[in-house]
């Protein structure tokens, strides 16, 4: 899901929140000026002035924005204007009724009950309002090709016909056509762009970003090819039921032109799960910075007085920025406490410490018993106190709190296509993989970890992890 439609999404919540505070707060004004409505008085007993109403509609506004997420009024997906309008009346009214029977069980009444009618009223108008707003701006990104997805649909039947009518009509949308498998029926009015046999040509040339399955032409094994080459190169995947067995987690399901369409998730980090993920990692990175500063002062002092050279390990050899591969393949620049000497970085891949490698099999280096480390350099790494500028990478939304390690550029080049699975998400400073035998595992036991991870992630899994690297910090076993 890209990152603007998220914002749009997440949008709604405060938007909402902020419509329901307005609305009482109008009413409250409408109603203490019933000059602005013919033919009402104010009463002689109202109390709109008490002293807890504006906590009554803070709290008020909040159980009403609980009420529409546990209905699925902010679930991330392209909205239904119609259903979600039809979903915020009946709901708005059900809020009313509760708030009703709390006063009646209390037998007290703080406002009066016209105004409370207002309330609703105008929370309807307000929301509706509101969601109108964020449509047309979102619309309005549209146009400037802002947050669109070019889509390519697999497969030349009325199913897929329908579909590309669809998105030759939504906005959200750039079709790019239709990929022909086997032969092409003579009804069908368009012509496809290609054929199954070059569509990882097709994707990479038109810069595809969602692959629609619609053939049942396609025997299971190309299938799963497919699916496999969209995961690796973090295209979205949906598909017309009955072409494959359907997973069971992070699955979406929802008919488009009266089609029903099924769309894999590769990751719960879509959708709020990203939002959630990040809010933790910047509340979580603030707290760690300011628990861990005594330490950076400690440390930053000990590698000065220890060895010549920057305390950060932010540059290479040849004054180019140190550089890790993150989210989708894209580099950012990467910070640590330095924990060997300076100007020997270039070294790792020298014959004499190529010949220390331990992960001969694998794509990363790792050299035992690396003679370039300091004094100081053993003992934090030894403890992960190397890694705690990574805390400033966190802040910035280039890694998160957990997340599979960040590898180098040329160690990512040497990756198997299912190796590249761990791209799919932000990378960590700690991972399923580290609190789990670190150097004892070997690389494909760490990919699948990572995967698990992917798939399964959740905050109780972020915050266990967590925990379990307080234990693996303090005792470490088998590390520099």
């Amino acid at each position: 899901m890209k990152r603007s439609e998220i914002f749009f999404n997440a949008l709604k919540l405060p938007i909402d929140f902020s419509a329901a505070i307005a609305a009482f707060f109008a009413a409250k004004t409408i109603r203490l000026h019933p000059d602005w409505l013919a033919g009402f008085q104010t009463p002689a007993d109202t109390n709109l002035d008490f002293a807890g109403f504006t906590e009554f509609a803070g709290i008020s506004a909040g159980i009403l924005v609980l009420i529409f997420a546990w209905n699925g009024l902010y679930r991330m997906r392209t909205a239904n204007f119609g259903k979600d309008s039809r979903k915020i009346i009946f709901l708005t009214f059900a809020w009313l009724l509760l708030i009703s029977a709390y006063f009646f069980f209390r037998r007290e009444f703080f406002f009066s009950r016209l105004a409370l009618v207002y309330s609703g009223v105008l929370t309807i108008i307000f929301i509706i309002a509101g969601r109108i707003l964020i449509n047309l701006v979102q619309r309005i990104f549209w146009k400037l090709n802002i947050g669109t997805t070019k889509a390519l649909i697999i497969g030349t039947n009325p199913n897929s016909l329908l579909l590309g009518k669809f998105l030759e009509h939504n906005p959200r949308y750039r079709f790019a056509g239709f990929v022909e498998v086997g032969k092409l029926p003579h009804e069908f009015p368009q012509k496809p762009i290609g054929e199954i046999n070059d569509f990882e040509k097709i994707v990479r040339r038109r810069k595809i970003g969602e692959i629609i399955l619609a053939s049942r032409k396609l025997s299971n094994e190309k299938m799963r090819e497919l699916l496999a080459f969209c995961r690796v190169n973090h295209l979205e995947f949906s598909f017309v039921p009955d072409l494959l067995e359907v997973p069971q987690k992070n699955v979406d399901v929802e008919t488009v032109a009266g089609v029903p369409l099924i769309t894999l998730r590769p990751t719960p980090l879509t959708g709020w799960g990203r939002v959630w993920k990040r809010i933790f990692d910047l509340t979580a990175g603030v707290l760690f910075l300011i628990l861990s500063a005594p330490i950076w002062l400690v440390t930053a002092l000990a590698i000065k007085i220890d060895s010549s050279g920057p305390i950060f390990f932010t540059r290479k050899d040849d004054g180019a920025k140190v550089i890790r591969v993150g989210k989708h393949g894209k580099s950012f620049c990467f910070v640590k406490f330095r924990s060997m000497r300076a100007k020997s970085d270039s070294l790792r891949y020298s014959k004499e410490l190529a010949a220390k490698n331990i992960r001969k099999n694998s794509p990363l280096v790792k050299i035992e018993n690396d003679p370039r480390i300091t004094s100081v350099g053993k003992f934090i790494r030894k403890y992960s106190i190397d890694e705690l500028p990574q805390l400033l990478n966190v802040l910035t939304g280039k890694m998160s709190l957990v997340g599979p390690r960040p590898h180098l550029p040329e160690e990512v080049e040497k990756y198997k296509p299912h190796h590249r699975r761990v791209l799919e998400i932000k990378p960590g400073i700690t991972g399923l993989g580290q609190v789990s035998g670190r150097s004892d595992l070997n690389f494909e036991e760490e990919v699948a970890l990572d995967t698990w991870y992917i798939e399964n992630w959740s905050i109780w899994l972020d915050l266990k992890i967590l925990w379990k690297t307080v234990g693996v910090v303090l005792f470490p076993k088998h590390r520099e």
